[in-house]
């Protein structure tokens, strides 16, 4: 879809046929639309009369040929020999795994996001060596560095320690709260609905979207807290560094019989994503120079990042370095500059370059992260989300903005007319907001919805990040039908079987029902027998308290095991009614048991 690739289908068969665009364009869009076939579903037109409308439409500059050259980076699975210790696997998915062997066995630096790719990277380390995994590093709590973790662990009864920073549990929970809205913006970033991709900006591409969530979490078993922790394993010594930058859990390993420095996400080759688009907080840039400044003092003479290629060379890297933290102190110290001065966070947006000499060097391209978004990050870091302006005190909600708009025009259909024009004209974004208006006010507007497609696709061609590309892209062939990000049953099941049974509970807490359950004062044990758990639940004024401790005031008792709990879960409490009583009990009532979780929303 988002590739170099246009499906054609025949419609007499079932075959599609893959031909290259001789001007090696991208259509995203085509591919999943055609290879369907019929019409769309808000009018008789065919489906290749729309697209290929669409497609001619578009104008502007494309920068695809800038990605596939990027992609030769990281376009084929292989593993790198870093030294004769340190491998690095790159290719197999989004993020690198890394392998350092030491005297009787093996360290594992970053899992990748799926079991599939993971166990296709362990394969190819066991034509490195045999020797047993002693030990697995996280080194942040991103996906695609810890959700590949069981394809590394060979033997249940032996398992290897598993390392992390002691705040990764703080970030695992804060992704948990709004991994709804965050999975739907993640598979819109990395482009995860798309069936093929140019790359994802820092690799390959995201080996997960909405049906193949193939979950092999496993939470860390040793955590340290401070600035640095030395360990021994396997007879080598590591030093695990908290470098705070992409995420606040952040850590780095140095290797110093190697002089090599596993530096995470801190460095790789693109300017770094200082916010992310898919939703997180901005990150805090002076930490992440601080991080850099961390790096520098080392003198490696091997850099090693979870993201492109391996690094050698210590004045090399020590350039590279200080460019990489500069730029970023850049954006930081401009920002909150025409911050003082009164200026709107859109306006700082446009006004914040790097300059020539930084903007120039290989590490710097925007192919992951942007200037632009990383200013309204550090803004928001600063001030909020109040820009300063009173208008944006007590807004309009974005229906009533349109109705209003509509009004003012003279109807939706002059809305529509417009956005038409604007998009003959090559001027997609006013394009893509009036058609935005005019499809709020009237859904079923065919017109609004063409103008509105042939934006999305417009300004996704043209964006150099491989973020905004797949959004650009993705959030047009949502509006078309064809692809959905909502949380589908598997990625719902696989979620909740690999998720803590504790962090399960306090997700509650954000799905809480008070518009039905604001009456609700209840306090409820649940004891789980296999695993001699408990946790308490209470609900008062319309708010969801979790503890993991048992008390004895109580007004029900659920006694259970996290298996059926979690299958229970899985069934959106369905599978209460049906279980027998020796796998699940209620002391106090069962209807009230039930009007308890029906206060909770099930997705």
């Amino acid at each position: 879809m988002l590739t170099s690739f246009i499906l054609k289908k025949d419609y007499h068969s079932d075959k599609v046929k893959v031909s290259r665009m001789s001007k090696g364009i991208y259509f995203a869009v085509g591919l999943a639309l055609i290879a369907l076939g019929g019409n769309w579903y808000w009018n008789s037109q065919t489906r290749r009369t729309r697209i290929e409308r669409a497609w001619n439409d578009m104008t502007g500059h494309d920068t695809a040929k800038k990605h596939e050259q990027h992609s030769k980076t990281f376009n084929r699975p292989q593993v790198l020999k870093v030294t004769p210790k340190i491998y690095c696997a790159i290719g197999y998915a989004l993020a690198n795994s890394l392998m350092i062997i030491g005297k009787d066995g093996i360290v594992i630096v970053d899992v990748t996001e799926s079991v599939t790719a993971g166990q296709e990277v362990m394969k190819a380390f066991r034509k490195i060596t045999t020797k047993p995994v002693k030990a697995i590093i996280y080194t942040h709590n991103h996906a695609d560095h810890t959700f590949g973790a069981t394809a590394f662990i060979e033997n249940k009864n032996k398992m290897p320690e598993i390392w992390a920073h002691n705040d990764i549990l703080r970030q695992f929970q804060r992704v948990f709260y709004t991994n709804g809205a965050f999975l739907r913006r993640a598979m819109r970033q990395f482009g995860a609905l798309l069936s093929q991709t140019i790359n994802a900006g820092i690799g390959f591409n995201l080996r997960l979207d909405t049906e193949n969530t193939d979950i092999g979490l496993v939470y860390p078993t040793k955590l340290f807290q401070g600035k640095e922790r030395d360990i021994e394993v396997a007879g080598l010594k590591l030093k695990l560094i908290h470098i705070p930058g992409e995420t606040a859990d952040q850590i780095g390993v140095w290797v110093p019989d190697e002089k090599a420095f596993l530096c995470a996400d801190d460095i790789y080759k693109a300017f770094p994503n200082l916010y992310a688009i898919r939703g997180t907080p901005a990150r805090d840039l002076l930490d992440w120079t601080s991080s850099i400044d961390t790096m520098i003092a080392l003198h490696p003479e091997h850099l090693v990042p979870s993201h492109t290629r391996p690094i050698k060379g210590d004045r090399y890297i020590k350039d590279l370095l200080t460019s990489y933290r500069d730029a970023i102190q850049y954006v930081h110290d401009q920002t909150i500059r025409y911050t003082n001065k009164g200026y709107h966070p859109n306006e700082i947006a446009t006004l914040v370059k790097l300059p020539k000499y930084l903007a120039k060097l290989p590490y710097l391209q925007e192919f992951y992260g942007t200037v632009e978004w990383s200013s309204k990050g550090v803004f928001n870091t600063y001030m909020g989300w109040f820009s300063g302006d009173p208008v944006e005190l007590s807004p309009f909600t974005p229906d009533e903005t349109a109705t209003r708009m509509a009004k003012l025009v003279g109807g939706a259909n002059v809305l529509s007319a417009q956005a038409k024009d604007a998009s003959e004209k090559g001027d997609h974004q006013w394009a893509l907001m009036l058609s935005s208006y005019a499809l709020r006010v009237n859904p079923d507007d065919v017109m609004a919805k063409d103008v509105k497609v042939t934006s999305l696709m417009a300004l996704g061609k043209r964006q150099m990040s491989a973020n905004g590309r797949h959004y650009f892209f993705t959030t047009a062939m949502e509006e078309l039908g064809e692809v959905s990000a909502e949380v589908s049953d598997v990625q719902r099941k696989k979620f909740i079987e690999n998720v803590p049974i504790l962090n399960l509970f306090k997700m509650l807490q954000v799905r809480f029902m008070p518009e039905s359950c604001s009456h609700l004062n209840i306090t409820i044990l649940f004891a789980f027998k296999d695993t001699k758990q408990f946790v308490r639940v209470q609900v008062r004024n319309s708010i969801v308290l979790v503890f993991d401790k048992p008390s004895q005031i109580f007004d029900i008792k659920v006694s259970t095991t996290e298996k059926i709990w979690k299958e229970i879960l899985i069934s959106k409490y369905a599978a209460v009614s049906s279980l027998a009583s020796g796998e699940f009990s209620v002391e106090g009532g069962l209807l009230k048991f039930r009007e308890f979780i029906g206060c909770f929303e099930t997705n």
